[in-house]
C-alpha cells in the first residue's frame, strides 16, 4: 500500500491489485495524478502476485476530466495521452470501475482499460467540444472502434454525457450494476486473470461496416460545414482517421489537431467560460458547498412562477398568500402548466400527480415554519417570515429590493433576483451567511439555473447591457445604421443591442470598429462594476453576460474582449472616444491603472 495522503494507494485483494484514486474532490487528471498512477500501475505490473488490476475511484466521482488549467502550458510528464496508452499495453487485464462522471480525459482512462463496469447512476461522456476542442488522449479513435462513428460523433458533437444503461446498450461499457461497483470489478477482474487483454485500440465492433461508418461521417461533415467554431470540424476528420489510419497514425492525428484548437481564439474564450462559470457559484471562502434544500417556500402568488420548476425538481413546495383569490389563481396557473406537460408528453400524469401531491398552498404564513429557504414575492413579507420560521431559515427576496444593512436575522437574508435566459443573481448584503449563499446557489442549480454572487442591487448583466446599448443609440445618432452594428455585434450574440436590427446583417468593413466601441463601453461598466466591490473578479461579469444575456459564449465576454485588447490600447481608445461622450467612455479608474502598469483583468480572477 501507497503512504497515507498518496493521490493514489494500492490495495491487494488476493491476485488482484485495486489501483484507489483519492484526489479530491473530483479526482481531475492533473500531473500529480498521472505521476501516481502510472507509478502504482509499475508496482502492480511488477508483482508477480497480481494477475489482474482494477482502476477505481474515492470521493464523487471517477476522473471527471483532464486538468484545463494545463492546457496552454508546458507539458508535464507523463502526458495523458502516454498515460492511457501505458494503462492499454499493461500485459495484465485492467478493469476500471466507473461511478460519478467520467468525462472527457476521465473517459479516455476508462476506455484505455481492457474492460468497464459501472454503476447505475453514473454517466460518461466526451464534453470537449463545448471547451473548443476534441478528446486528445486516444478519444476519438479508441470509441469509434468500439461503437461505430454515429454514436461516437453524436457523443463527441453535442459534448452530453450519456447514461450508464445507454453506454452499456452503445458497447462503451461491458457491465452495469445498481450497487456493489468494486465487487463486481473484482470479480470481473478474476475472470479475466490469465487471459490476454482485450485493448480498445484492437476492437473492430464498430468499424466493421464499413459503408455505414463512412455514411455517418459523410453526413456528420455535412451537418458541420459551415459552422463559425472549428473544433466540429475536426472531430470530425479524427473519427474518420479511426477508420483510415492505423492506430499510432490516428492518435497522432488526433493529437495535431489537438494541440491546433488549443491554441485557437475561440477554444481560449470557452476555457474561460467555463472557469468563469465555475468560479461565480462557488460559495464564499471557508464555506461548504450546500445540498439543495428539500422544502422551499413561497411567500406571495404573484411570483409562484418558480414553484413549478421547484416541483419538476423533486421538492416540497409551500405556496403562502394572504390573498385568497391571489392563492388561487397561482394554483390554476400551475394546474394549467401542468397539464399543458401532460399533453404534450413532457410528463405522465403520474409525475403530475405526484407533483401536485407535493405542493401545500396556505393563506398564513405559519405554514412556512418547517422550510429551509423562503423566496419573498414582495419586501413587505421579510418581517412576517421572520416571525415564521426559525433562525438559519435563508429568506431570499425575488423583487429587486436593497439588501438591508442593519435589522434582525441578517446573516440569513439576500437577494434572488432571475437576471436572464437562465441566471440567478444571489445578492449578498454586508453580514449575509456563507451558508445562506450556498443553499441558495444549490437551489438555483437545482432549479436548472445558474448562480452569480453578488452584491448589486440593480443586475449586473443589465448595468453593462445598458452600456452597450447607450452607446449603439450614440452611434446611431451619430449616423451610422442598424444593419451595420447589427452586423458588427453579430459576432457576439449583441444584435439585441441594436433597436429593430435587420437578421442577418453581415458585417462591414467598419464591423471592428463599431463592435470595439459597443465592448469598450461595456468593459468600461465591468471594471467600475469592480471598482465599486459589487462583484469579486472580472470572470463574473462576463459570466453574468454569457448566462444572463446572451453574449456568445465562443466570444467569453466584455471583461474577457478587454483583454486581448489589452488595456493599454483599451484605455488609450477610451480616452479618445470619451472626448465625445465622457459618460460612456471615460476609463473607469481600475482601466487607467491597468493601462499605467501594464495588468490585465485576467489577474484578479486567480
Amino acid at each position: 500500500m501507497t503512504d497515507s495522503g498518496h493521490p493514489v494507494r494500492l490495495e491487494l485483494e488476493g491476485s488482484v491489485a485495486v489501483l484507489v484514486l483519492d484526489a479530491a474532490p473530483v479526482n481531475a487528471l492533473g500531473a500529480g495524478l498521472r505521476r501516481a498512477i502510472l507509478a502504482a500501475l509499475r508496482d502492480a505490473e511488477a508483482n508477480p502476485d497480481v494477475s489482474a488490476l482494477v482502476l477505481r475511484a474515492e470521493g464523487r466521482s471517477f476522473p471527471v476530466g483532464a486538468d484545463i488549467t494545463e492546457f496552454g502550458l508546458p507539458p508535464a510528464e507523463p502526458a495523458l495521452p502516454d498515460l492511457c496508452d501505458r494503462i492499454e499495453a499493461c500485459p495484465k487485464p485492467v478493469i476500471a470501475a466507473i461511478h460519478g462522471t467520467a468525462l472527457g480525459g476521465g473517459l479516455e482512462l476508462a476506455l484505455a482499460a481492457h474492460s468497464r463496469v459501472a454503476l447505475a447512476s453514473a454517466r460518461v461522456g466526451f464534453p470537449e467540444v463545448t471547451l473548443g476542442i476534441l478528446p486528445g488522449a486516444g478519444g476519438t479513435q479508441r470509441l469509434p472502434r468500439l461503437i461505430g462513428a454515429e454514436h461516437a460523433l453524436r457523443m463527441m458533437l453535442d459534448g452530453k454525457p450519456v447514461s450508464a444503461a445507454e453506454a452499456l446498450a452503445l458497447g462503451i461499457l461491458d457491465e452495469v450494476v445498481e450497487d456493489g461497483l468494486e465487487a463486481a470489478a473484482l470479480r470481473r477482474a478474476q475472470a479475466l486473470a490469465g487471459q490476454p487483454p482485450l485493448r480498445s485500440q484492437d476492437r473492430t465492433e464498430g468499424v466493421r461496416d464499413g459503408i455505414a461508418y463512412h455514411r455517418a461521417v459523410a453526413q456528420a461533415r455535412t451537418q458541420v460545414e459551415g459552422g463559425r467554431l472549428p473544433a466540429p470540424a475536426r472531430i470530425v476528420d479524427c473519427v474518420e482517421a479511426a477508420q483510415l489510419l492505423p492506430f499510432d497514425m490516428g492518435q497522432a492525428f488526433e493529437r495535431a489537431a489537438f494541440d491546433d484548437l488549443v491554441s485557437t481564439p475561440e477554444s481560449a474564450a470557452l476555457r474561460h467560460a467555463f472557469f468563469a462559470e465555475r468560479g461565480a457559484q462557488r460559495p464564499p471562502p471557508g464555506t461548504p458547498l450546500a445540498r439543495m434544500p428539500q422544502r422551499i417556500g413561497i411567500f406571495g402568488a404573484r411570483t409562484a412562477d418558480l414553484a413549478l420548476p421547484a416541483l419538476m425538481a423533486g421538492l416540497d413546495v409551500v405556496l403562502v398568500d394572504p390573498n385568497r383569490p391571489l392563492l388561487v389563481e397561482a394554483l390554476e396557473r400551475i394546474a394549467t402548466a401542468q397539464e399543458r406537460q401532460v399533453t404534450e408528453g413532457q410528463i405522465q400524469p403520474a409525475v403530475r400527480d405526484a407533483q401536485w401531491a407535493r405542493l401545500s398552498p396556505a393563506l398564513g404564513a405559519a405554514a412556512l415554519a418547517e422550510c429551509e429557504l423562503v423566496l419573498l414575492g414582495e419586501a413587505g413579507f421579510l418581517a412576517e417570515a421572520m416571525e415564521a420560521t426559525a433562525p438559519g431559515t435563508t429568506l431570499a427576496l425575488i423583487v429587486r429590493a436593497e439588501v438591508a444593512e442593519s435589522g434582525a436575522r441578517l446573516a440569513d437574508v439576500l437577494g434572488f433576483r432571475p437576471a436572464g435566459r437562465r441566471l440567478i443573481e444571489v445578492v449578498a448584503g454586508p453580514q449575509t451567511s456563507g451558508m445562506a449563499q450556498a443553499r441558495a446557489i444549490a437551489l438555483a442549480r437545482g432549479l436548472g439555473m445558474e448562480a452569480l454572487r453578488c452584491a448589486a442591487p440593480g443586475g449586473i448583466g443589465a448595468r453593462v447591457m445598458a452600456r452597450g446599448r447607450a452607446a449603439v443609440a450614440y452611434m446611431l445618432a451619430q449616423g451610422e445604421t442598424p444593419a451595420a452594428l447589427a452586423g458588427a455585434l453579430a459576432d457576439y450574440g449583441l444584435q439585441s443591442l441594436v433597436p429593430e436590427a435587420p437578421e442577418n446583417a453581415p458585417p462591414t468593413p467598419a464591423a471592428a470598429r463599431l463592435a470595439g466601441r459597443v465592448l469598450g463601453a461595456m468593459a468600461n461598466e465591468g471594471a467600475r462594476l469592480l471598482g465599486e466591490g459589487l462583484v469579486a473578479r472580472p470572470s463574473d461579469v462576463d459570466f453574468a453576460l454569457l448566462a444572463g444575456s446572451g453574449f456568445a459564449r465562443w466570444q467569453g465576454g466584455p471583461m474577457f474582449w478587454a483583454d486581448r485588447r489589452g488595456p493599454i490600447l483599451l484605455r488609450h481608445d477610451l480616452e479618445r472616444w470619451a472626448e465625445e461622450r465622457p459618460d460612456l467612455w471615460s476609463p473607469a479608474p481600475l482601466i487607467a491603472e491597468l493601462g499605467a502598469r501594464g495588468g490585465h483583468f485576467s489577474d484578479r480572477n486567480r
